[in-house]
């Protein structure tokens, strides 16, 4: 990875903080249609919105997230923001056959017994700890402004797609010439 893509890599995208803060399915003040809710969030204009704010002209060609309640908490789905930042080590959730990443940690379930099987930050208990540090994007955000070091991760921007196309070249493609051990 060039230094470009490290510092590229090293940055924090500025909707981010807004966007966890942020309040959602709170009724819509322009659109007081029942159970109509602000389930949606425009990165361009970093403002919650429901089905027909989104609707009009304004936001035509604008990043739009969708955000879903999983335990009483907001979360989004985990392809779409993998689209926007680095959501490796977060960990997934599996809700209404979707897999989602929680905006915020979800609620404790239990005492903490182990802390190497906890969120880095908020020590919530991880289904897989072995494959994730993190429960929630915003412990993610808290462990990327705490690291000591560009070089260390976790990164929060992706990489952009021409940069992302020279790492896949790097790979071994699926057909071609066999690539087996030898016989000895």
């Amino acid at each position: 990875v060039e230094e470009e893509d490290i510092e590229k890599r090293n940055e924090k995208p500025e909707w981010v903080e807004a966007f966890l803060q942020r309040t959602f399915f709170d009724g819509c003040t322009l659109h007081p249609i029942r159970r109509n809710e602000k389930n949606r969030y425009c990165i361009n204009c970093d403002s919650s919105a429901c089905q027909y704010c989104l609707s009009s002209t304004t936001h035509r060609h604008h990043k739009i997230l969708k955000i879903y309640r999983h335990v009483y908490k907001d979360v989004v789905s985990l392809v779409a923001m993998e689209k926007y930042i680095d959501c490796a080590d977060i960990q997934p959730y599996k809700s209404n056959k979707r897999l989602v990443i929680a905006l915020n940690p979800l609620p404790h379930c239990g005492p903490i017994l182990n802390t190497e099987t906890s969120c880095d930050i908020c020590k919530r208990r991880l289904a897989e700890p072995d494959l994730y540090r993190y429960c929630s994007i915003s412990c993610k955000v808290i462990a990327f402004e705490r690291k000591s070091s560009d070089l260390a991760p976790p990164f929060l921007s992706i990489m952009s797609p021409k940069k992302a196309l020279k790492v896949e070249h790097l790979k071994h493609k699926r057909k071609g010439k066999p690539q087996r051990a030898s016989f000895f």
